[in-house]
This record gives structure tokens, C-alpha cells and sequence, in this order.
């Protein structure tokens, strides 16, 4: 096992983070575990979740080098998680996006000196249409580059699609339109998307921190859905008889299904498929499974 005695997560108050953080704190008891975020509340909430004199929590942006100097010190492994990552934000602001999804990144690189940096991606960044998409793909080209050139430390990229039931995801948003207006919109019912379980994340991004090898792209066994289903089951779960679905069309950028890599890429996959159309989809009883839990 790898001596990791200081883990930095960034966004490490977001749905994601909170899962991983407390799974790293339980795995391993003799680390500390800091996270950086600039929402005071998400720390507030992390802290709640999490009692442990090993988890310190800072204030901070990822932009901000002084945040970031004092964040890093003495880090053995980060786990990279911060970003700006709602499309209809970053298309509407993406000074924003481009700062934080990519200038962040590149300043998390520069003062990086542990031994294993891992950056979290999208599937929004294979032939990216999107400005969130685009800063991904860029996050990915800085942390790939520095496995180039710095071959005493590794550098690993996780690309993954939905987290199933994430804040701010699609899952979310429906049950608040039901609870407001009892309907709820879906851009094309056509479209299909990769979906993983938070927990199988949180375990496949400790093995890469375990057992990765720099300059590689790793993707998760994931799970395809398409987004009819995922309404059907979400109005039978938490609608009623008279729930209506109200369809709006794409978008800006909006794929009708995504890929998770394209050919030459230095990917390691558990995929059967690339392409969500492609892959086969969640019976209607396993949605409803995962939006229990």
C-alpha cells in the first residue's frame, strides 16, 4: 500500500467529496485528510458528517495561489474534484468556468510536489460541445502533460459520467418541479447518458490512488439509462397519476448521447461500449433501485 499520510481533496464539500472523504478517513486512520472549498455552508455540512480530528477543512478558492499554497503543503496525494461543472452556468459565464476548471487546475499543478495527483473528469469532455465540457478537457491536457514531464510523481486522470443522484442533478431538479408544479421537463426523450453509484466511484478512485499507473485515463464500469426511463421512474416514485412530462428540446451543445472515449486515447476502461446508445440500458425496477437509496 502506498504511504499516503496527508490527502488533499478539492471540492471535497460537493456530493461527491463528502463521500469520499469520509471513505478515506475510514481506510485510512493514520492520514489526514484536508479539503479546500470556497461554501463555507458545504464545509459546515461536511463537518457535521464527518467527526474526526484527522479532517481539515479550508476556506478557500482554488484560483487564489495563497488558498492553494497553504492547502497543498506536505501532501502526499490529491484528489482533484473541484470545478464550476453546471453547463447552463458555464455557458453564461465562462470567465468563470475557465478560471476555475482550468487556471485552478494549472495552479494546483504548479505548487504540487507529493507523489500522486489525480484529476476527475467528465464524459462532457470527449468531443466536447460545451463550454463545461471544453474546460474539462482542458483539466485533463494539464494534468496529462505533467505526466509527461515530471516522471517522478504520477499524474492520473478519472473520467466518469453522471453521479446518480449528485447535487444539482437531473434527479433533483425533477422532484422539485413535482413538488412545485407536479411536472416535469426533459430536454429529448431520446437521449441516454452514463450513470454511476456514488459508493462504486468512491472505491474505483481509491484503487487508482492505490494501483494507478501516470499518464493514464481511467474510466469506471458505468451504467447507461435512458433519460424516458429515468423520468417514468422518477413520476412513479414520487408523482402521481396526473404528473405531467413536458418536453422542452436540447440545450445549447447538448448531445443526444455521449462517449466516454474516442480511438487513441491512453484509456483503460471497464466499458463494454464507448457510446451510451450503444451500451445496454438500466431495467426500469434498477432506477428505481438506485433513486432509493
Amino acid at each position: 500500500m502506498r504511504v499516503m499520510k496527508v490527502i488533499l481533496v478539492t471540492g471535497g464539500s460537493g456530493f461527491l467529496g463528502r463521500h469520499l472523504v469520509r471513505r478515506l478517513l475510514d481506510k485510512y486512520p493514520d492520514s489526514e485528510v484536508r479539503t479546500i472549498s470556497r461554501s463555507e455552508n458545504a464545509i459546515q455540512r461536511l463537518l457535521i458528517g464527518c467527526h474526526s480530528e484527522r479532517l481539515v477543512p479550508i476556506v478557500g478558492d482554488i484560483r487564489d495561489v495563497n488558498s492553494l499554497r497553504y492547502a497543498v503543503r506536505d501532501t502526499d496525494t490529491v484528489v482533484h474534484l473541484a470545478a464550476m461543472k453546471h453547463i447552463d452556468l458555464c455557458e453564461t459565464y465562462p470567465v468563470e468556468a475557465i478560471t476555475t476548471n482550468v487556471i485552478g487546475t494549472k495552479n494546483l499543478l504548479d505548487l504540487f510536489s507529493g507523489t500522486t495527483f489525480i484529476g476527475m473528469s467528465t464524459d462532457k469532455g470527449v468531443e466536447a460541445t460545451t463550454c463545461y465540457g471544453a474546460t474539462k478537457l482542458l483539466m485533463e491536457r494539464l494534468v496529462l502533460e505533467r505526466a509527461k514531464k515530471e516522471k517522478k510523481r504520477r499524474y492520473i486522470v478519472i473520467r466518469a459520467g453522471n453521479i446518480f443522484g449528485s447535487s444539482g442533478s437531473v434527479i433533483e431538479r425533477w422532484r422539485q418541479e413535482i413538488s412545485q408544479n407536479n411536472e416535469i421537463t426533459v430536454t429529448n426523450s431520446e437521449m441516454t447518458r452514463f450513470f454511476i453509484n456514488v459508493k462504486t466511484l468512491v472505491d474505483f478512485i481509491i484503487e487508482i490512488m492505490e494501483t494507478g499507473e501516470s499518464g493514464n485515463i481511467y474510466i469506471p464500469h458505468q451504467r447507461t439509462i435512458a433519460l424516458a426511463d429515468l423520468a417514468k421512474a422518477t413520476i412513479d416514485l414520487y408523482g402521481d397519476k396526473v404528473t405531467r412530462l413536458k418536453v422542452c428540446g436540447p440545450r445549447v451543445g447538448e448531445k443526444l448521447h455521449e462517449l466516454l472515449f474516442t480511438e487513441g486515447e491512453g484509456v483503460i476502461s471497464a466499458l463494454d461500449s464507448n457510446r451510451s446508445q450503444n451500451s445496454p440500458t438500466l431495467s426500469m425496477e434498477e432506477i428505481k433501485d438506485w433513486l432509493m437509496e
